[in-house]
């Protein structure tokens, strides 16, 4: 059986990993969300605005996202 999980991250449904940063970032940011829901303090906002930048930032393709990382991958595997 294959699993979804390893010492790099988790598996995507098209078989990208998302690193164990990305994932942290995402349940800091929901519980900084909800912190702001509580606490109406704009300091909450900034850390939601921060995890979001640095979630895309860590994600598989980056900002590009995952298609414009298959397409450079493709690229490379004609050229070689």
């Amino acid at each position: 059986m294959r699993t979804r999980s390893g010492r790099v991250g988790l598996t995507g449904r098209h078989g990208e990993r998302y690193s164990w940063v990305y994932w942290a970032v995402t349940a800091a940011g929901v519980a900084f969300l909800v912190v702001d829901i509580f606490d109406d303090g704009a300091i909450w906002n900034y850390a939601v605005i921060v995890c979001i930048v640095i979630g895309i930032a860590v994600r598989p393709g980056g900002v590009r996202g995952r298609r414009a990382t298959a397409a450079a991958d493709e690229q490379a595997s004609r050229d070689a």
